[in-house]
């Protein structure tokens, strides 16, 4: 009767030890609020912000960043890297897979596709995965980023066959990747979505629909997609299968449209949300909150002069009004996170690092009232002008300090410049600058990617994001050699260098530092955003 009863206790403790496991910590689901659709998760050709969320937890790359932006090993457990650093030798775990789901019956053709498809995320699966995103055809708006790769640039221009690609699967678990030219930047580079893997014979099923539908979305992340429904909603699943350094925690992650910024804040306020990125003004509307925050300084404010205006077309007018522009004398905006000292936004990255750090400040040119009068008279006279009529447009908040700036211009330049400025709402600011409808503008400019050269492509002459009006075909050939000829150390150097030619020719004066912020809820612990909001990562999250 004894043995009986110490059976039926342990029996009972057993019982609630795992229906502990079951629930409580282990029973994680976390929800976040999306704009809109990502409209397409293949890895290769993704652009939109939420497609980037979906895609960084639902893959795993050779090499992926932990919450401090180091780099860390993914589905390659370890690597090697030649004395001149043109080859790259990555060594793959035995253990990772792709996530087979019953919704897949439509797409495999094998009614016994759960026990024959072979599962194993395999070294030719990156293989095919870069030679997709360097293909013509793909036409990934990110192919660039690989041109260090050998023969990459050549394949994306359509001068040679995908083949030549210099990334060998040598065997199951062994990739071998030869660069053109070295690269330091380039295993942060292989932790974007552009180079997650893609399984051939998947892809080939899909028949061109590859990431279009959840049941053509194929997944070996610490997540999977489990239910995609139109105008409302994505559902990520934790993929129990999933080996990796790190345990995936949460159970659930539940992404929702909700377009409504009052809405969001409501919800994190509540608890309904558990994360959601904020605009900085309302990130400092929530000071009296429990909610934790984490920045991506993603923006620089300043100076935009539109270089297709009547005067500020002329360099030697531009850089005289900047050489006269005191903004150690600026009166720091609330919102602001400090003073810029570079056109990059600190949100960039370079290899393990921040670029700023790596890279250095730019050279502000030095205030000079004689020099600047010099260049302002050569200005006036070589555009036919005894004067020039100047007018700022700004927000609300760099009113005050414009106001001082362009009093200072009038001291020096006395009668002949005639300057004025206005405050004018946000979207007035947006459109005016959009369609090229300014003189001088205080904007901000936004990195949407962590790749510094992605922020000076937006100043080439035929880029549709240049709102400055700006054509140098000497800026325009730095930019596309660092991209596509410059090996090394050239690379960090030469990109400081188009940043500081930006400045010389007073096409953008950087002011201040800007961020984004994902706000955390008051129980909400572990999920932190990739740099420049490239995605945010859900594997560490938590309730408190």
């Amino acid at each position: 009767m004894i043995k009986k009863s110490i059976c039926i206790l342990l029996s009972a403790i057993i019982f609630l030890c795992a229906f502990s496991a079951c629930g409580g910590d282990d029973d994680i689901s976390l929800v976040m609020p999306i704009s809109a659709d990502p409209l397409c998760l293949d890895p290769q050709i993704a652009e939109t912000q939420t497609a980037k969320t979906i895609i960084k937890n639902c893959y795993e790359g050779l090499v992926r960043l932990d919450s401090e932006n180091k780099i860390v090993s993914g589905v390659a457990e370890s690597w090697t890297v030649s004395d001149n650093g043109l080859e790259y030798t990555f060594k793959l775990r035995e253990d990772t897979n792709w996530q087979l789901l019953k919704t897949y019956k439509d797409v495999l053709d094998d009614e016994n596709y759960m026990e024959n498809f072979k599962t194993q995320v395999t070294a030719h699966d990156f293989e095919f995965a870069l030679k997709r995103a360097v293909d013509k055809i793909t036409d990934s708006p990110d192919a660039d980023k690989l041109y260090c790769i050998k023969n990459a640039q050549k394949i994306h221009n359509g001068e040679a066959d995908k083949s030549t690609l210099g990334v060998k699967a040598k065997d199951d678990r062994t990739l071998v990747i030869n660069l053109e030219r070295a690269n330091p930047d380039f295993l942060r580079i292989l932790t974007l979505p552009l180079c997650m893997p893609c399984n051939e014979e998947f892809f080939k099923a899909t028949n061109a629909k590859y990431g279009l539908e959840l049941k053509y979305t194929f997944c070996n992340g610490p997540f999977y997609l489990g239910r995609w429904t139109v105008d409302h909603s994505v559902v990520m699943y934790r993929n129990e299968g999933y080996k990796g350094n790190e345990k995936v925690k949460p159970t659930a992650i539940y992404l929702n449209i909700n377009k409504e910024e009052d809405s969001i804040i409501t919800k994190l306020k509540q608890n309904d949300y558990s994360c959601a990125y904020l605009s900085d003004a309302s990130r400092f509307s929530l000071t009296e909150t429990k909610m934790t925050f984490g920045v991506t300084e993603n923006s620089v404010s300043g100076i935009s002069f539109n270089c297709k205006d009547a005067f500020m077309s002329n360099v030697n007018l531009r850089q005289a009004l900047l050489i006269l522009t005191k903004t150690d004398a600026m009166t720091v905006p609330q919102q602001s996170t400090g003073k810029a000292v570079g056109i990059i936004p600190l949100a960039c990255r370079y290899s393990d690092s921040s670029y700023r750090e790596a890279a250095g400040n730019l050279s502000v040119p030095k205030y000079d009232e004689a020099v600047a009068l010099e260049l302002w008279k050569k200005g006036l006279e070589e555009n036919g002008s005894e004067s020039a009529t100047i007018k700022i447009i700004c927000p609300q908040e760099y009113l005050g300090s414009m106001q001082k700036i362009i009093q200072n211009w009038q001291k020096v330049l006395s009668t002949t410049i005639v300057a004025k400025v206005e405050a004018v709402s946000a979207e007035t600011l947006k459109d005016a600058i959009r369609n090229g409808k300014y003189q001088l503008a205080v904007t901000e400019i936004t990195a949407s990617s962590s790749t510094p050269t992605d922020m000076l492509k937006n100043f080439t002459t035929d880029n549709s994001k240049n709102i400055f009006g700006y054509s140098d075909p000497v800026y325009d050939e730095l930019v596309n050699k660092i991209i596509c000829e410059h090996s090394g150390t050239e690379i960090l150097s030469n990109t400081k260098n188009a940043e500081q030619m930006l400045l010389a020719n007073a096409v953008f004066l950087p002011l201040f530092n800007y961020g984004d912020y994902l706000a955390l809820s008051s129980d909400t612990t572990g999920v932190f955003a990739s740099p420049a909001f490239e995605g945010v990562n859900f594997i560490s999250g938590g309730l408190d």
